[in-house]
């Protein structure tokens, strides 16, 4: 396996519009996120994780070379708004890329993105989607995906525990809460990148030492917090963190 996080900041990214604060005026390279999303290589393919509005940058940043599906969390703005981007995918591979996603955040998908056909156009470029619904585990290809369900506000959000040729991840951009039963599921993982967005509480939101103890139960090889807004300063909060459990960024490469 190999992940890169394309970006880790919150829904306005950091440095935050308008704001003249020490972390959104930092020239530490790890306190500049966009935001949040994943990109997975494991079994030949070339999956990404939630489409921000900063995708296309992601993408050209971090060169992505292709992409065989997009996986969504939910259809918050900050996770879907650069969706369209992934035409370029199309032409790229002259392919049809599936998304998946639960049945409601399929259903903002194809409301939000009501021009998305699986066929061309002749003289249009949109992108081509086979929207596929998921509800338990799935493969693509030789890649095991378990989704399952965690509070975010006034409904549940998506996460995922990614497996291929025994080497794991799971995922969880946006979380308050955590059933026991998806922490059992989670336990011993490889790589664990979890919510924390800051450490004052938030109604839809992990706060960093919150999710702390969720890693700890978690007890992945490596763990990982994400989703962070211009509260938390990269170094000084890295500082704070039990062994194990570290600071991503934006570009942070794992391979395994």
């Amino acid at each position: 396996m190999k992940a890169v996080l394309l970006g880790t900041g919150t829904s306005v990214g950091v440095p935050v519009i308008g704001c003249n604060c020490a972390v959104c005026r930092s020239t530490d390279p790890h306190n500049k996120r966009r935001r949040a999303s994943l990109y997975l290589q494991a079994a030949g393919l070339h999956i990404v994780v939630d489409t921000p509005p900063d995708f296309r940058e992601q993408a050209l940043q971090f060169r992505i070379p292709r992409v065989d599906a997009v996986l969504f969390t939910h259809s918050h703005a900050d996770h879907i708004f650069g969706f369209d981007d992934i035409r370029r995918f199309n032409t790229m591979q002259d392919a049809i890329i599936p998304a998946y996603a639960d049945s409601e955040t399929t259903a903002d998908l194809r409301r939000i993105f009501n021009y998305i056909k699986l066929e061309k156009t002749p003289g249009v470029y949109r992108p081509r989607i086979d929207f596929r619904e998921v509800s338990g585990t799935f493969n693509i290809g030789g890649l095991i995906i378990d989704p399952f369900r965690v509070k975010h506000d006034h409904k549940p959000t998506m996460g995922f525990r990614f497996e291929s040729d025994g080497r794991t991840l799971a995922y969880i951009p946006d979380c308050l809460e955590m059933p026991d039963e998806v922490v059992d599921r989670l336990k011993g993982v490889d790589v664990m990148i979890l919510d924390a967005l800051r450490h004052t509480p938030h109604k839809t939101h992990l706060t960093v030492e919150n999710s702390v103890k969720l890693l700890q139960r978690i007890a992945a090889k490596k763990s990982f917090i994400t989703h962070m807004c211009h509260d938390l300063d990269h170094e000084a909060t890295r500082k704070t963190l039990p062994d194990g459990i570290n600071v991503s960024y934006d570009g942070l490469t794992m391979e395994w």
